[in-house]
């Protein structure tokens, strides 16, 4: 889809298409660019009779909070105690969230001890405007996962309250809306970075591996007011033994205009995620990560998923979280 095509009748859920695992998936992220950051997606499955909905948020001196919750389809973007409305199309929305979580010491313990955790509860109340128009996202992904997806950058501002302790946010995310087959356990691998500075700077980059073997490369890049398609993006990754998140990245990149940079990243909390379907296991690992870019640093998110046989050794299948991020 080009930039061009995009118009508000998109920001509503879209006319379905006949496959099984045909979705639509509305995404936000950000964060204060320090210790405090979130991600929320509501994904509907009409042909499933199915709606998901996925809040996860890092928050500083209390631990990681994780609500997912699965609920029939209805008209409005909302799943459980998770919601979003459009306010003006393309430029403003509310989300909303007003129910319980888990609440975990550090994200780890989602996969490595998911019985430390407290039942807490939660409200939201967060606005995300854009800076500018939606952006097409090439992310070599459109043989498996949502062959339409345009994404904007912005500003998000509100508060979240956990077990009665208030956090105030002031910061920027990306939020993204994206809509076809969308099959997790279709893809060998992904690698998602985003770094959100300022209205004329900002990137995100992906490693996307291809079922016959290689791999592809998404995204996008402003840099200084310009903005252009990612052509290019090589990562190196160092990894967790256990849990096969990651750990530190380098990626190298370049975009349609020639341009060159490089992002480089450091996970300070990953929430080992999970995605089953038909006795398949699909780990998402979305990371806390603290970015550079061109002299710039601050926290974002950063998600590698993997397709793994077995679960995580000495872990039983059915003591994983299900319910990932990504969009």
């Amino acid at each position: 889809m080009s930039a061009a095509r995009i118009t508000a009748g998109h920001e509503d859920w879209q006319p379905p298409g006949g496959e099984q695992q045909w979705s639509d998936s509305f995404y936000f992220g950000g964060g204060d660019g320090r210790r405090l950051a979130f991600y929320a997606r509501i994904g509907r499955r009409p042909n499933e009779d199915v709606t998901e909905g996925a809040l996860g948020v890092w928050l500083p001196g209390q631990g990681f909070l994780l609500s997912f919750t699965r609920t029939p389809p209805g008209p409005a973007i909302a799943a459980g105690p998770l919601s979003f409305r459009c306010m003006l199309p393309l430029v403003l929305w509310e989300l909303g969230f007003d129910g319980a979580g888990r609440l975990f010491e550090r994200a780890e313990h989602v996969a490595t001890d998911r019985h430390a955790h407290r039942e807490v509860r939660v409200t939201a109340h967060l606005r995300f405007t854009s800076w500018g128009d939606p952006l097409s996202f090439e992310s070599g992904l459109a043989a498996g996962v949502a062959t339409d997806h345009y994404e904007q950058p912005g500003s998000v501002a509100g508060t979240l309250e956990v077990d009665g302790r208030r956090h105030p946010l002031a910061g920027r995310g990306m939020r993204d809306h994206s809509w076809g087959v969308r099959d997790w356990q279709g893809v060998p691998y992904w690698r998602w970075f985003g770094m959100v500075a300022d209205p004329d700077n900002f990137i995100v980059l992906n490693n996307v591996g291809l079922r016959g073997g290689g791999e592809t490369a998404g995204g996008f890049m402003m840099r200084a007011g310009d903005v252009a398609p990612i052509r290019a993006c090589e990562t190196e990754s160092e990894l967790d033994p256990e849990l096969g998140a990651q750990r530190s990245f380098t990626a190298r990149a370049t975009d349609a205009l020639g341009r060159e940079t490089m992002l480089s990243g450091r996970a300070l909390e990953v929430a080992p995620l999970r995605q089953r379907r038909d006795g398949r296991l699909t780990h998402v690992n979305e990371a806390l990560t603290e970015y550079e870019w061109e002299g710039r640093r601050g926290t974002g998110i950063s998600e590698y998923l993997q397709q793994r046989e077995e679960p995580l050794a000495g872990k039983p299948a059915s003591g994983l979280v299900e319910g990932a991020a990504s969009s």
